[in-house]
């Protein structure tokens, strides 16, 4: 019995130690594991592609269909040739944030893409939308027609 007390007399401050060393690495990896999730982005790079055509498809089979309908209603109605609607084509920007980049640096790249027409804009919608620190490195694929808001998403990775 008087062995067991001295052990555990010589060797507590080990034990605490550890618990110590691990609580303080249990909270560093809880802590920057949302700085560095980095599955958000390649979710984000791996579907968009995919979605984005097919709304691309969707949206001109329906503009063409309407114009059809147009041009039949107005060739019945006047004898005056019509040219047909052509359907608004979206653009993709791809573009690629380097790691460590931060959010002026973020602006700056979107603006030299031609992605967006105030880098100011986009660090205060940033703000206003607390996602400022959010801001994640990766490649992205933005259409050209995204509104400020669904931009600063879409690079924070809530889209």
């Amino acid at each position: 019995m008087e062995k067991i007390k001295d052990l555990l007399h010589d060797f507590s401050d080990v034990f605490i130690a550890v618990v110590i060393a691990s609580l303080m690495v249990g909270v560093v990896v809880f802590n920057l594991g949302d700085w560095f999730d980095s599955n958000s982005t390649a979710i984000a790079i791996d579907s968009s592609p995919e979605i984005l055509q097919e709304e691309k498809l969707e949206i001109s089979q329906e503009i063409e269909e309407e114009a059809e309908e147009e041009f039949e209603e107005n060739s019945a109605e006047s004898t005056e040739p019509v040219e047909p609607v052509e359907p608004a084509v979206v653009e993709d920007k791809v573009f690629t944030i380097p790691s460590g980049t931060p959010a002026s640096g973020i602006a700056t790249i979107l603006l030299d893409n031609g992605v967006i027409e105030s880098s100011n804009d986009f660090i205060k919608t940033a703000e206003e939308l607390d996602l400022l620190l959010k801001l994640k490195s990766g490649t992205f694929t933005i259409p050209n027609n995204s509104e400020l808001k669904d931009i600063v998403r879409i690079i924070a990775g809530e889209r």
